[in-house]
């Protein structure tokens, strides 16, 4: 019997929007990045070491694209140590909510993390 809790789910349609939103915007801010430096969609492409049709799809906000890729995108611009800032631990406050939801329900069970453990 497959973990529910680790099964894969759609995001809601508005969460959705939201995640292509972002993604057109980070795609702007590259277009807009590499018109400042005076690049030519090719020569960002050679520089990133990927095909000219994989820098156009990130330039078109294409999902698909390779993280890695949007690393070196941050390295090449100089803005890598803004990698440093994402999903930081004590910002995590959805995380942090859950977890404190986990424990209070765990309290209101009786149930300790060792009696968890020897479920596993």
């Amino acid at each position: 019997m497959p973990n529910k809790k680790l099964q894969r789910t759609e995001p809601a349609h508005g969460q959705s929007r939201r995640m292509e939103s972002s993604l057109r915007s980070l795609a702007e801010r590259l277009k807009r990045a590499r018109k400042r430096r005076g690049w030519s969609q090719i020569e960002m492409a050679r520089l990133l070491q990927v095909s000219i049709v994989t820098y156009r799809k990130m330039e078109k906000a294409d999902p698909g694209t390779a993280i890695g890729t949007w690393v070196a995108v941050l390295s090449l611009m100089g803005m890598l140590g803004d990698l440093d800032n994402l999903l930081l631990y004590d910002r995590d406050y959805q995380g942090a909510a859950l977890e404190q939801s986990l424990r209070n329900r765990r309290r209101s069970r009786g149930v300790s993390p060792s009696d968890l453990a020897d479920r596993l």
